[in-house]
Order: C-alpha cells, then structure tokens, then sequence
C-alpha cells in the first residue's frame, strides 16, 4: 500500500487565481485616480476656500465671485467669438490643402503633410514666440522687409501681438492639426463619384462641392468640432501673444485668478474651471462619436485607390505651387527662421549678431538645470503617457466589455480639460489624496500631470497599430503555455515596439512645449524650457529664451540622432556577428 503525502498549499498557490483580479482592480484604480478623480476633487474645490490651508471649510465664495465679475462674461465672448474664427480659418485651410495634396498634380504637392506633421509637433509655446517676434512691427523681420520695400506704413500695422494675431497663429497650428485629421478621409475617397458627376455634365467645382464635400461632410465637422475644443481651451498663444496687448481669454482668465497680489483664489479658479468643462464635456463626447461615425462612412466606397487620378489644373499648375510654397513659408520657414535670428541678435530689430545670450544662458546655472529636467520629465513623461495609451487601448480592443468600454470614455477626460483646468485639478488631487502631496512642486508632478495631458493622443497613435495586431497570435502562445503577462509582453509588445517608439516621440516633443501644467505643478526647482522660456519673454529677454530653445532642439536632435543609430548598430550587429 502506498501512501501519497498531499503538500499544503502555500500562499502563493491560495493567491495564484486572485491575481489577475487584483491585478485588474489595481489598474482600475490607478486609472480612475488620474483620468477621472482629478475631475471630481475640482468640483469639490469649486466649494473651498483653498488646497493648502487645514482649516479650509465649504464655502461658495468662489461661484459667487466668478458670476458676479462682469470680466467672466466678457472673456467668454471673446473666447467663442476667438474660437469661431480660428475653427472657420483653420478648417478651410486643411480642407484646401487636403484638396491639394490628393487631387492636384502641381509642384510641392510633396512638401504639404511633412510641414503639418512638423508644424504640429512644433512646441506651442515656441511657435507663439516666433510670431510675436515676427509681428512686432517695423521691428519684427515682416515689418523690416516691408520697410526695406518702401512700405513703413503698411509695417507698422504687422502686429501680432492683437486679437487678429492670435487668430491667425492658432488658426495655423489648429490647421494643421485638422489637416491630418482630414487627409485620410480625402485619400480615401471614391473617385468613381467624380467621374460619375463629370459624366453627368456637371463641372470640376461644382462636383467637388456637391458631390466630394458632401461626401466628406462627417470627416469635415469631425475637424471642425476638433479646431473649435482646440481653440476654446488655448492658453499659450493667448498668453504670449494676448497678454501682453491686454486681451484676456478665458484659459487666462482662470490664470489670473491664480496669480492675484492678495493671494491664489483657488475657488473661484475651480468654480471658473467647472464653467468651462461644463462646455468642453459635450464637444469632446459628440467629436468623439462624429470623429468614429466618419470612419465608418469613409470605408465605404467602390474604388478608394487614388493613383494615377490626380488632375493637372492647367494655367492654375503654377500658381497653385507658388500657394503651397507661401504657406510653407508663413506657417514653419518665418517662425523657425526667426527664431534662429532672435538667438544670435542681441535684441528685436537688431541687425548685428553676438553669443550674448548663450552666455545669458551660461552664467545662471539654472537655465542648464531646466534642459535637463525637460529632458527626464518628458522622457519619463512619455514613456508614462503610452504605457497608460497602451493599457487603455488593449483594455477596449481585447477586453470587449463593459469596463473596457468605461476605461475608453475616460481616457477621453484629458481632452475635455484645458491644461490650465488640468493642472489645477491635480494640484486639489495631490494636495487632499493621502500620501500624494509630497509629489506636489516636485518633477513627478510634472510627469505625472503632461502624462495625463497627453495621453489622448498617445492613445490615437497606439489604437490603430494594436488593431493591427490580432487577438491570435496571443491565442497561440498561450496554447503553447505562455502565461497572459508573457504572451502579451513578448508577442504583442514586441510587435508593437516600432508604434510605441513613434508615439513616445511625439508625445515626448508635444510634452515639451506644453506652458500651462508645469505653470501650475512646477516649482522654482523643478523648472522646465516651456516655463523658463516664457520668464525670459514676459521679462523682455526675448533672445535668451529663442536661445534656450535653440539649444534644447540641438541636444534633442543629437540625442535622437544617437538613439536612432543605436536602433540601427542593434539590427545590423547580429547578422554581422553571424557572418563573423
């Protein structure tokens, strides 16, 4: 007779099945704490008197002083009516470029999409500095070439720094942003609509915008409704181009309450904040469902393939490519030309040229201490932002369930806050979550809020390559007794890894030019370019802060140039070591 000893089970055994429950609890929580918590412990901030006191007490103190200060009501006027404008601008130029670059056979029909993807990944901050050295008058380079032709009163009207100013530059970076929105659904376009309008007698405009336009309407609103949340929530063109010329938006209008002599009202900016979600909750939401509808209305056509059906406008050939070189050069050649200037002139308008502000930049140590911490939070940042993107996107596509859905719907929350709505709301999180306020005023702080910021689009560019990839191939390592952590990580990660490098760049670059998150989570020791930069321009320093920029470009195109040729010295070296 043999007798079989049974070992107990040990705690990790009794353990084992709730893990991937525990597992999945943990996220949620962890997820809701940044996309969702932040939102609630606004409003609850709306209703006290302030973050940093202990006796702070329930209070409406704060709703009362917004919707009794006329300049609420006023900068709310002038934010729809500045948002109308650039939604109308920026959307008719991308839906003009997007009938260029897929239609027309003329020169430089090339270099339309690499200025877009460029001119969107461009800092906002950068961009509006640019500009507001660009337009300052007979000083700014427009005005001095137009001086040089004889034309000083036409000069000193160029001036960006006004309401028009501003509607032209964010109509230019929201552009640009629409354009890529739109240029997929022009590519996929039926051409056999055309043709079959042609047939019919009617003539080339007339069947683009009645039959074409039509077509493409979901797409287009879609952009639309895009532009239009992108302009209500601005805040770093209205603060370097606006402020300075006395024009309050409503995103500045917040930031003032925060920047009061007698103290930071935090009640009534929470209560200002709310008053904005409140708008931005339902724009987003219908963008979302418009943004999806059109995809689907997109696919369907009888030949989407556009080779070969480009059309030579005739006498119009040339004149076109002069149009497409005129953007390029307005929209990214001026700015980053100016820029470039502004680092080596001692001042605007100067003529002569010094390295006085590299060693502006040199003789105060924190200047250098702001590149680095740029780099480690938008480095960090970025890798955060698209591990968050990539739990989310494989919680709605693998998932296909309730939660998954949920997990979707919130990881639109950040697009819903503007940034300064953002950061406020982090600051009440971090200050009331037990534990949280010791990361307040440091660069986790940071990380953790432009993370937050960014994840919507960290989570656009991961969504269509996990598509991509089929449920299957994780089917069939874990037939092959791979375990759920390791057939994800090593058959769907691994596959994904050229998608998640691409986004941790560009959510990296995005991250970088972000002004309003580390004004409100930054400190004096945790100071990044975005905020250095904007110190040197409202104190008139404007060529230290084109010179910190210059600087930051370089070393980030000398880091990637070194990550890149990493990336390629780790492909080609295994083949060269087995031919060894």
């Amino acid at each position: 007779m043999t007798i079989v000893t049974i070992a107990p089970p040990s705690r990790l055994d009794v353990v084992r099945p709730w893990l991937p429950r525990l597992a999945k609890l943990v996220g949620l929580a962890a997820l809701g704490w940044l996309l969702v918590w932040p939102l609630v412990i606004l409003a609850y901030g709306s209703a006290h008197s302030s973050p940093l006191r202990q006796e702070s007490g329930w209070t409406l103190g704060g709703y009362q002083r917004v919707f009794t200060d006329s300049t609420t009501y006023g900068t709310l006027a002038t934010t729809l009516g500045f948002a109308v404008a650039v939604t109308i601008l920026a959307t008719g130029m991308a839906i003009v470029l997007a009938a260029i670059s897929t239609r027309l056979d003329v020169p430089l029909r090339w270099a339309i999409t690499p200025t877009m993807v460029v001119l969107v990944a461009t800092p906002t901050v950068l961009y509006a500095m640019a500009w507001a050295v660009l337009g300052a008058g007979e000083s700014g380079l427009i005005g001095s070439a137009l001086k040089g032709v004889g034309l000083d009163s036409v000069a000193s009207a160029v001036e960006t720094r006004s309401m028009a100013g501003m509607i032209l530059v964010t109509s230019a970076k929201a552009g640009a942003l629409a354009y890529l929105v739109l240029i997929a659904a022009f590519q996929r376009r039926d051409p056999s609509l055309e043709e079959a309008a042609r047939i019919a007698g009617s003539s080339r405009l007339r069947s683009f915008f009645g039959i074409e336009l039509a077509v493409l309407a979901p797409a287009i609103i879609a952009a639309g409704l895009l532009t239009f949340v992108k302009a209500l929530e601005a805040f770093d063109i209205p603060a370097v181009l606006g402020l300075p010329g006395g024009i309050n938006v409503y995103s500045t209008h917040i930031f003032s309450y925060l920047r009061q002599v007698g103290g930071a009202d935090y009640a009534a900016a929470s209560a200002a904040s709310l008053v904005i979600v409140a708008i931005m909750v339902p724009l987003v939401f219908y963008q979302v469902r418009v943004s999806q509808g059109s995809r689907r209305f997109a696919i369907v056509s009888g030949r989407t393939s556009l080779q070969g059906t480009l059309t030579r406008p005739g006498r119009l050939r040339y004149p076109i490519g002069c149009f497409i070189a005129l953007i390029v050069t307005l929209v990214f050649v001026l700015p980053v030309s100016q820029i470039i200037l502004a680092a080596f002139r001692p001042y605007v308008g100067a003529s002569d040229f010094t390295m006085a502000n590299f060693e502006r930049l040199q003789s105060d140590p924190r200047n250098m201490e702001a590149v680095v911490n740029t780099f480690k939070v938008v480095g960090i940042g970025g890798l955060l932002a698209v591990a968050l993107a990539l739990i989310v996107s494989f919680a709605f596509i693998r998932m296909k369930s309730r939660v998954g859905r949920v997990i979707q719907f919130a990881s639109w929350v950040p697009l819903a806050l503007p940034g300064i709505v953002l950061g406020l709301a982090f600051v009440w999180s971090f200050l009331t979550t037990p534990g949280a306020s010791r990361l307040y005023g440091t660069s986790w702080a940071l990380i953790i809020g432009l993370a937050v910021a960014t994840m919507p689009i960290a989570v656009r560019a991961v969504e269509g390559s996990l598509i991509q990839v089929g449920g299957h191939l994780e089917e069939a390592a874990r037939i092959s007794g791979a375990s759920h952590a390791r057939a994800l990580l090593g058959v769907t990660v691994r596959l994904l890894v050229p998608s998640l490098v691409a986004a941790w760049l560009l959510v990296s670059i995005t991250m970088s030019g972000i002004l309003d998150v580390p004004l409100l989570l930054g400190s004096s020791g945790t100071q990044m370019i975005a905020s250095s930069s904007y110190a040197f321009y409202t104190n008139g320093e404007t060529g230290a802060a084109a010179a910190l920029y210059l600087v930051f470009t370089v070393l980030l195109i000398t880091v990637g140039g070194a990550l890149w040729l990493v990336a390629q010295a780790a492909r080609v070296l295994p083949s060269l070591l087995r031919r060894v």
